[in-house]
């Protein structure tokens, strides 16, 4: 019963926050997608667009059509993660999982938003599991047969929403070929007919990247993972954010799962978690040496320790003959839970009443920048998408002439074609985004030339369009959007004349 309470009370808190919050960045740019719906996309496979259209389709471009399929996978990665916990542990270590999936800063608000993590962690966490049915010792094992026919049908929709799904299948591999018991499974042709299951689902990335020559390819596996030089400092930053995203006490058990694990490998429960484990670690616990991170990154394989992290914390850790923790104690709980309840306050709070910059003026003589609220970036973007449709009207009506609206940012393009509901919105960049890809495809930008141009900026990226695009000039209006009594959002728009294309 105490279970059941908590995660009703937990999920009518998330119901009431994602029907009530706005969207951030990604989330519009996601959406903003399946205004132009395709095989796949630049940054990501097109599960997402795809799920976004079915979605919006039935309930609208609204709040709620943008994040339902988020919240429902979101929602289906708890329960298989709670059953995967509890088929390999017990429910003691299932409750621990679920609870860090709720309300760590990293999955706990990133289960919210409309991206492609919460549709991919689900096919990875379901995949997980129906690969264990295979090898569980009891007698509920399924058949290798049916275990891979499934495999191959949700590996290949993983990998349409994340390339990352990948590592699962080398996962699988590592601990087929470390667990002699189970090395003939490849002798078997079950899996071979599900990696060829998994191919033929994906296909719409190979056609795609076909077509496009090969962008998205070229971008997640060679441009986002070099360039930067190797540096120990960047390494040691992101590693620094691994103890913010899953709070100090939490981090600590991680790392001490993988150690546990390694000791405990002829186990198979641990043998199993470790090996699904190993690829992402191997490739995303190196990636800052060499090239820029997403903190983000590491979390699918990270989810499996998780589960050790819980078994450890009911259980202790006993290192060189000696209980050297003991997690379950008094201190430790309400270390977690301290930090866990100042966390959410500093997050969800600031979304029902902005008291961060009130705070700040009590401590500081400096002035308040409105960038250090994270929750300020999920508002204002309707209102200025509405005043940059008037102003377009006005200048239209004062001069004969409709200027096309663009940003700067794929970040404010995005959130422009949210506030406008106009998904003609041109990006005026060479940054390449799937804007300035489907631009270049299309000549976009070659048949504006001549034409006068209003632009949309905010104070996150304070640009002038003038070194980004070539005008004859360009005027700022300015707009502040206030949330009760304190200024939220600084908004400009540039009046531009006579585009003559994007500077190099």
């Amino acid at each position: 019963m105490p279970y059941v309470l908590i995660f009703t009370v937990t999920f009518l808190f998330r119901l009431f926050f994602a029907l009530n919050v706005n969207l951030i960045d990604d989330e519009a740019y996601h959406w903003s997608w399946s205004k132009d719906l395709m095989l796949s996309y630049y940054d990501h496979p097109g599960m997402i667009s795809w799920l976004n259209y079915l979605a919006t389709s039935l309930f609208g471009d609204t709040v709620v059509g943008i994040r339902l399929t988020s919240f429902i996978f979101y929602t289906l990665t708890i329960v298989f993660s709670w059953k995967l916990a509890e088929d390999i542990f017990d429910r003691k270590v299932a409750f621990f999982v679920s609870q860090l999936l709720l309300w760590t800063p990293f999955w706990g608000f990133g289960g919210y938003v409309n991206a492609p993590e919460p549709v991919f962690f689900f096919f990875w966490i379901f995949s997980a599991w129906v690969f264990w049915q295979s090898i569980r010792n009891d007698n509920k094992r399924w058949s290798v047969k049916t275990v891979w026919l499934i495999l191959g049908i949700t590996m290949g929709l993983g990998l349409n929403s994340k390339f990352v799904m990948a590592m699962l299948a080398f996962g699988f591999g590592v601990f087929l070929l470390s667990t002699p018991p189970y090395r003939k499974m490849l002798l078997s042709p079950w899996p071979w007919i599900g990696v060829f299951i998994a191919t033929l689902v994906c296909m719409p990335i190979f056609l795609w990247n076909i077509e496009y020559d090969w962008p998205g390819f070229k971008y997640q596996f060679q441009g986002r993972h070099s360039g930067a030089g190797f540096s120990i400092e960047r390494w040691l930053q992101w590693f620094g954010t691994q103890f913010l995203f899953y709070t100090p006490p939490i981090y600590l058990l991680i790392l001490g799962a993988i150690g546990f694990c390694i000791k405990k490998f002829q186990d198979l429960r641990f043998r199993f978690l470790f090996c699904l484990f190993l690829p992402s670690f191997a490739v995303f616990y190196t990636q800052p040496f060499f090239a820029e991170y997403k903190p983000h990154w590491s979390g699918p394989a990270t989810l499996f320790m998780t589960m050790v992290a819980g078994y450890i914390f009911y259980n202790g850790l006993e290192l060189f003959g000696r209980q050297l923790v003991l997690p379950q104690s008094r201190k430790w709980l309400v270390s977690i839970l301290s930090i866990f309840i100042l966390l959410n306050v500093f997050i969800y709070v600031p979304f029902i009443y902005p008291f961060m910059p009130k705070l700040h003026r009590i401590v500081s003589s400096q002035p308040w920048d409105t960038r250090n609220d994270l929750s300020n970036e999920f508002f204002g973007w309707e209102d200025a998408g509405s005043k940059m449709l008037e102003r377009q009207r006005q200048i239209h009506s004062e001069t004969g002439k409709k200027p096309f609206l663009a940003a700067i940012r794929y970040e404010t393009t995005a959130q422009t074609i949210w506030g406008t509901k106009d998904s003609n919105i041109v990006m005026l960049n060479k940054f390449v985004s799937h804007y300035t890809v489907m631009q270049k495809k299309r000549n976009t930008l070659e048949a504006l030339v001549g034409m006068d141009s209003l632009i949309l900026t905010t104070e996150k990226y304070p640009d002038n369009p003038l070194e980004y695009a070539d005008f004859d000039r360009c005027k700022e209006t300015e707009y502040k959007y206030y949330r009760l009594d304190e200024l939220s959002r600084t908004f400009h728009f540039w009046f531009c004349e006579n585009f003559k294309g994007v500077k190099n």
